[in-house]
């Protein structure tokens, strides 16, 4: 990415010198200052204000094209490092696997069943109807995971905002998994699974204030959609391994490495 044009100031002394005389020559020009007096138009004043009021126009400009390039620089590597996060990621899900005996989980694994994170102080949030409305917006690529569910990678700057009236905790205290088949809530209370073969839709929530983010996963065999909570350091984290868990189970890795792939190439050319 290019820098911004860095203005030449002594150049610019010589140019306002020479707009000064052509231009908004003093005789022609009345100004009033920003001290609140009329100059006199035949006085050096009158031309060293006009020269000043240039100089201070051109130097806002080059702030404040240099805070835009700061911003765009900002975004552009945290786009890039999320799609690398996740490029690594989805082509070594064996080292994302958390170093736990299989005795110290919480459950039963099936078959070739891998675990990809374990969420410890979680809980279980549900919606009493749909209220969920996306705030903001976002950049970087997008993807298909699986039927109702896609993906962008990228810096995001709204969030999924429920509306307190229809969300409710209805456990905490207990512990989530993240699985390549389901995700698994359990607590001495009360435990709860989505199945990623019933999912149709999937959507995650902030709560910056409270310092949580949730996730919601819509699923044909329950009639009101629910989700599990975690702190908001970990949201970045948690919903990506949801995501990757999503694509094992659909069968389109594949399909989301190459999308990876592609805008990664496409962010190295910028």
């Amino acid at each position: 990415m290019a820098d911004p044009e860095i203005p030449d100031f002594e150049m610019a002394h010589q140019w306002t010198a020479r707009y000064v005389s052509l231009h908004l020559h003093p005789g022609r020009v009345r100004r009033t200052g920003c001290f609140g007096a009329v100059l006199n138009q035949n006085s050096p004043k009158a031309r060293a204000t006009w020269r000043f009021e240039i100089l201070r126009g051109i130097k806002g400009r080059y702030i404040s094209e240099t805070a835009d390039f700061d911003r765009d620089l900002v975004a552009w590597h945290e786009e890039k490092n999320h799609v690398d996060e996740l490029l690594y990621m989805a082509r070594n899900l064996d080292r994302l696997s958390p170093r736990v005996e299989p005795a110290e989980l919480s459950i039963m694994l099936k078959g070739d069943e891998q675990v990809l994170t374990i969420l410890n102080g979680s809980g279980i949030v549900e919606l009493k109807a749909t209220g969920v409305a996306n705030e903001g917006g976002s950049r970087g690529v997008g993807f298909r995971v699986t039927m109702g569910v896609s993906y962008r990678a990228g810096a995001h700057n709204g969030s999924y905002v429920s509306r307190p009236e229809v969300q409710r905790t209805i456990d905490s205290g207990g512990t989530t998994t993240i699985t390549t088949n389901r995700v698994v809530y359990t607590s001495p209370k009360r435990s709860r699974t989505w199945e990623y073969s019933k999912t149709v839709d999937v959507f995650h929530t902030d709560n910056v204030a409270q310092g949580w983010g949730a996730s919601y996963i819509g699923v044909s065999n329950r009639k009101r959609t629910s989700g599990f909570i975690y702190r908001s350091g970990f949201a970045r984290s948690v919903r990506d391994r949801l995501v990757l868990a999503l694509a094992v189970a659909d069968g389109t890795l594949d399909d989301m490495v190459t999308a990876l792939e592609a805008e990664r190439a496409e962010l190295e050319r910028i």
